[in-house]
């Protein structure tokens, strides 16, 4: 479970995020009546799960810890398998707190409970309590002083890894048991580790596009249904003045290190100030002494050289509204600070048929191209396979067919060489072919692929028994969460959760 959310973990950080901050706002706002008329209090009844009652403030403080987990402690054992136990995925909701109460009274009916030893050995455990693999006392002081600006105890932390340590055990307790089948696990680890031979057929785009044919006729018809696409780029002329930040920094004693810093921030703050009270942007540049640099009109995606780097400023620059009134804005960029006004704006243009046509006429060959090539590949995967379950060569069928067979190397389908071009892509389709079939489509930057499988080999290899123990563990610990999560449902059915809006879960 852990190494899934190792691995996930930037999906995983958004969606929890959207679910936890977002989902449970409204059991801070009114309460769930037709006048809308008195706001909800923390004392107010949230929830009912197996009979008991929790309130809007026992929600957000579970909301609030799980946050604070996910941010702070770098913990996203327990908000994670919350989620997974809405039926896998992602897609927790607001079922994600009800869970943690459903399964904090299963613990407790089970006979689970976790020791502060317990929770505190987990807690040291926790990458953001390390250093170089070791348990760091000033990091835990920190969390500790971190939890306390937001209103928690050290208990509190010690909680977040009762709830985690708790529902590790509760999944044990229902899942632990099973083991996959040597039979499933060796099936799989042939799947993943077995050496293929074969050959490939390349369609490549290029030699489709030579025979591509497009008229004068469908250029026309093609811009006059898509003549709103064909307008010129918006650009934008701007004004700016740069703040560079102090150089060598690094090599300055902290006195004169701060000096410097204060000093550009003066500087950055003094023309704000002016341009702030509506001083034109030249004349604030002039009364504090600051360069301005003029640049004429030009696209997002062709800045001039010295904005090229800038990407948020870029941004900034194309979202100004066009009717704006705003001040100039000052933006932190990669070398220092730049206050910028966005002198003109010229207006995306309708570009006419003489100016496009080579455009259009690149489309529809390209088109054409891909549609010929996908018949192609279609025509001759199915002749090939025919001709195969036949009984006749690949060689053969090639020639006959007109197509050059051309060997690859043995592949390994866990590690495909990377001199292999789309070996990857080569690999992963060859691994769904059975021996002495054609694969599907295999599509790359430059065409279409068909690939052969003449033989798949099950090569020893020196980690073989640790590779085989792995794949077996993690089929077993797939297995024990889909157990324990069917199990978790019926639970969840039996407590019979309503929520303060009347709705049961």
């Amino acid at each position: 479970m852990l190494e899934f959310f190792r691995h996930h973990r930037g999906a995983f950080l958004i969606t929890l995020t959207i679910v936890i901050i977002i989902s449970f706002s409204v059991w801070g706002g009114y309460r769930g009546d037709a006048s809308h008329e008195k706001r909800a209090q923390i004392t107010d009844h949230a929830l009912t799960v197996f009979g008991k009652d929790h309130t809007i403030g026992d929600v957000q403080r579970a909301q609030r810890a799980l946050q604070f987990a996910q941010f702070y402690m770098q913990a996203y054992e327990l908000p994670g398998m919350l989620m997974q136990l809405s039926g896998g995925g992602f897609g927790g909701g607001a079922d994600t707190i009800i869970h943690l109460f459903v399964a904090r009274h299963l613990m407790e009916q089970s006979g689970i409970r976790v020791s502060d030893a317990e929770a505190r050995a987990a807690l040291e455990q926790l990458p953001v309590l390390q250093t170089n693999g070791k348990f760091d006392l000033s990091r835990a002081q920190m969390l500790e002083e971190n939890a306390g600006a937001m209103g928690f105890e050290p208990d509190d932390l010690l909680g977040i890894m009762k709830d985690t340590v708790g529902l590790r055990k509760l999944q044990d307790l229902v899942s632990k048991s099973y083991v996959a089948s040597p039979l499933a696990a060796e099936k799989q680890y042939a799947s993943s580790y077995h050496t293929f031979k074969g050959s490939k057929i390349v369609f490549e785009t290029e030699t489709f596009k030579k025979a591509a044919v497009v008229t004068d006729d469908e250029i026309k018809k093609y811009y006059e249904e898509n003549k709103d696409s064909y307008k010129t780029v918006e650009k934008r002329a701007v004004s700016y003045v740069f703040f560079e930040n102090p150089m060598d920094l690094d090599k300055k004693p902290l006195e004169e290190r701060q000096k410097a810093q204060n000093a550009q921030v003066e500087r950055v703050n003094a023309f704000n100030k002016l341009t702030a009270t509506g001083v034109k942007f030249a004349k604030a540049a002039k009364q504090t002494k600051e360069k301005v640099e003029i640049v004429p009109a030009f696209t997002q995606d062709e800045p001039p050289a010295a904005l090229k780097t800038e990407s948020e400023l870029l941004n900034l620059i194309f979202a100004r509204a066009k009717d704006s009134k705003s001040i100039p804005e000052a933006v932190e960029g990669t070398a220092g600070w730049y206050v910028f006004d966005v002198t003109a704006i010229e207006e995306p243009k309708q570009q006419d048929l003489a100016a496009v046509k080579d455009k259009i006429k690149e489309t529809l060959v390209g088109q054409k191209a891909n549609e010929a090539r996908s018949k192609a590949v279609n025509e001759a995967r199915t002749a090939l396979n025919d001709g195969l379950k036949a009984g006749k060569k690949i060689e053969d069928l090639a020639k006959e067919k007109k197509h050059t067979l051309v060997a690859l190397p043995d592949i390994d389908i866990a590690n495909p060489p990377q001199e292999v071009p789309n070996g990857y892509l080569i690999a992963q389709q060859a691994g769904k072919t059975a021996v002495g079939a054609v694969s599907n489509a295999v599509d790359y930057d430059q065409g279409t692929l068909l690939i052969h499988v003449s033989a798949k080999e099950l090569r020893k290899r020196p980690d073989a028994a640790a590779v085989r123990q792995s794949q077996a563990d993690s089929l077993s610990s797939q297995e024990r969460m889909s157990l324990f999560q069917s199990w978790f449902k019926k639970q969840h059915a039996a407590a019979k959760v309503v929520t303060k809006f009347g709705a049961t879960s």
